[in-house]
């Protein structure tokens, strides 16, 4: 899942750079970057199904998965502007 954002949020970073000098969108960025956000689309969905599965199977599993990732996110930091490191 991080792989796929990152993926999506770097050709946007890509794009954005273009844009910003003046370059034209083509529909093949179009295309790749409807490609890449479904891509992420699909394992966020993945994830979620997967998180709802160990909660049926496993409730205390469940919990202490959701605590050790925000224990993760929490020692990311924030950068003050409201969005992670």
């Amino acid at each position: 899942m991080l792989n796929s954002k990152d993926a999506h949020f770097s050709y946007l970073e890509e794009l954005d750079r273009k844009y910003q000098t003046g370059g034209q969108r083509t529909l093949a960025e179009i295309a790749r970057l409807e490609d890449l956000l479904a891509t992420h689309d699909r394992c966020v969905a993945g994830f979620a199904g997967e998180m709802r599965d160990l909660g049926d199977a496993d409730a205390e599993a469940h919990t202490q998965l959701i605590n050790a990732l925000a224990e993760i996110n929490r020692s990311l930091g924030d950068d003050q502007t409201g969005t992670a490191n």
